[in-house]
């Protein structure tokens, strides 16, 4: 998917203001992942962006949910037009087909309606790209959708996982109480539990060649062991009906461990799991991908819900978007989840003395685990045609990992890799990231830049004047965020301080001895030449005297 234009209907969308058509540029790169970069300073609106994003896509889901109320489905107050490609083959409805000699353009317009309006509020339809005329769809329109979106943020912004919450609380609304069940769920939030899925799922089924370079990044060697518990101790009705209905979910699981033992005291089936060939061939066997196993470790995750009080169900279902849900819910005691992944170890690379260390995963660094569910996420995603919401996903990476996190991206999602690893063929997919860093804009090319430039109510995204591919930390620094100095207010205060202390000789010596206890920096060389002119000018001045 490439995002092309949106526009939003109705009411602002929190700073977002409406009416305002936000354009981007179509770049096509086959050997680079597609990303959008949004950059600026806080509070331009970057984040409210993917929110956005994760809103439309979230009411689109329910919209083909059968459930869905037709009240929600006018929805009044919320109205948008938003374009895009998908890199589809061809399109049939089972009456006529479409094919594509290049992507698919896609528009959807949700239009705000009066309540006595009973027309179909979203218009779906597509085009060649390229082309003009668009052909109106009204069957199996869920077609023209992302494949998946997929979204994760670094903790700061819990208002981009509220879509995601909601409709995993309808899914599971609609798996209790309706005979009709979801095979494939369209949008997954990333969160500390699928975490611990992305991991176990990559280090079993990884593709060789990304899943190699994945562990050279951690210095791992392979999974050692992990444990599975599926907790059976609720005994509600409901809980026994679809634990019953969902042990398919997990005879898999069962077939694949290295031991099990049902707890009948403690009302719990604990699966371990201790890692081999073995373990990996008969994952292969059941799952195939790593993505079919986080999807069923997803699916499974969604059983905790069982334990959720039925007010806290429909609160959460209900909750307007302005609400941060995630402050609302409860922690719940990790004995009391239905389904849990624990006690996951890995094997260090071999250390001097011949050992191979092994520890657990929780005892990694909390970049390590960013850099696990960033890069983790889009390496086992292999279906084209899917969206990424990263919101800052570079905040607990070291400068050395954020300097090459574009690299690691694209090192991973090769649908094909050479006999060195180096991938030849990229998967269509889109990442739309906000980021503070120089060093994940200098890695862009200014075309998929976008300086969030705010002006009281308005707000425009421009790409930058200059070429940001491959242009210094400085330039980026004062280019997009407007700052003309590359060291710290505090010391570049100091610096200025001492400069502005000199009227003699003597002072002089004394800011020269004090400039040594500066780092090296462009503002030192600049004080340097300060100093060296003053000095000048005051030996001058002696002269004349």
């Amino acid at each position: 998917m490439k995002l092309l234009r949106l526009k939003i209907l109705g009411e602002d969308f929190r700073s977002l203001p409406a009416n305002v058509d936000y354009e981007f540029k179509h770049t096509s790169e086959d050997n680079k992942l597609s990303t959008k970069v949004f950059a600026g300073l806080n509070g331009s609106g970057k984040s409210n962006f993917l929110e956005l994003l994760a809103e439309i896509f979230y009411y689109l889901e329910r919209y083909h949910i059968e459930t869905t109320p037709k009240d929600y489905m006018r929805n009044a107050n919320f109205g948008f037009e938003i374009e895009y490609l998908l890199p589809l083959k061809n399109l049939s409805n089972g009456i006529s087909s479409f094919k594509f000699k290049n992507a698919c353009h896609v528009r959807i317009i949700k239009r705000i309606q009066d309540k006595d309006d009973n027309s179909t509020p979203v218009e779906f339809s597509y085009c060649e790209y390229g082309e003009k005329d668009f052909i109106r769809r009204d069957f199996h329109t869920n077609d023209l959708l992302p494949k998946k979106v997929i979204a994760y943020t670094s903790g700061q912004n819990e208002l981009l996982s509220n879509p995601f919450i909601r409709l995993r609380y309808h899914y599971f609304t609609e798996m209790v109480n309706s005979e009709y069940k979801r095979a494939n769920r369209r949008m997954y939030f990333l969160d500390a539990e699928s975490n611990y899925s992305i991991f176990v799922a990559n280090m079993l089924l990884g593709k060789t060649a990304p899943l190699n370079y994945l562990k050279s990044i951690f210095r791992i060697e392979d999974l050692h062991s992990f444990r599975i518990t599926f907790n059976y101790k609720h005994n509600t009705q409901e809980a026994l009906t679809l634990l019953k209905e969902k042990q398919t979910l997990w005879n898999p699981l069962k077939a694949c461990a290295t031991t099990w033992r049902d707890d009948t005291e403690a009302k719990c089936l604990v699966l371990d799991f201790v890692i081999n060939e073995a373990t990996h061939q008969a994952f292969q066997y059941y799952y195939k991908t790593a993505f079919n196993l986080f999807q069923a470790f997803y699916e499974l995750q969604s059983l905790n819900l069982l334990i959720e009080k039925q007010a806290t169900r429909k609160f959460v279902t209900n909750a307007h978007k302005t609400i941060n849900i995630t402050d609302e819910l409860s922690k719940s005691d990790p004995s009391d989840l239905i389904f849990r992944i624990e006690k996951i170890r890995i094997k260090k690379q071999k250390s001097d003395d011949n050992k191979k260390d092994i520890l657990y995963y929780k005892s990694l660094s909390d970049g390590e685990h960013q850099l696990n569910e960033v890069i983790g996420s889009v390496m086992m995603m292999e279906e084209d045609g899917c969206l990424f919401l990263m919101d800052e996903p570079d905040t607990h990476f070291n400068p050395k990992w954020r300097a090459k996190m574009v690299t690691m991206l694209n090192r991973v999602s090769g649908k094909e890799y050479d006999a060195e690893g180096n991938p030849e063929n990229i998967h269509q997919q889109e990442l739309i990231m906000t980021t503070h860093s120089p060093f994940i804009i200098s890695d862009n090319h200014k075309e998929n830049v976008y300086k969030f430039v705010r002006d009281g109510k308005t707000l425009k995204l421009e790409n930058p004047e200059f070429e940001t591919f491959g242009a210094s930390v400085s330039f980026i620094l004062e280019t997009i965020f407007d700052r003309d100095i590359t060291i710290s207010d505090f010391s570049n205060k100091e610096l200025n301080n001492l400069k502005k202390s000199i009227n003699t000789l003597d002072d002089i010596r004394r800011v020269k001895k004090e400039l040594l206890s500066f780092g090296e920096s462009i503002e030192k060389f600049d004080a340097y030449s300060y100093v060296m002119a003053k000095e000048n000018e005051l030996k001058s001045d002696r002269h004349v005297d």
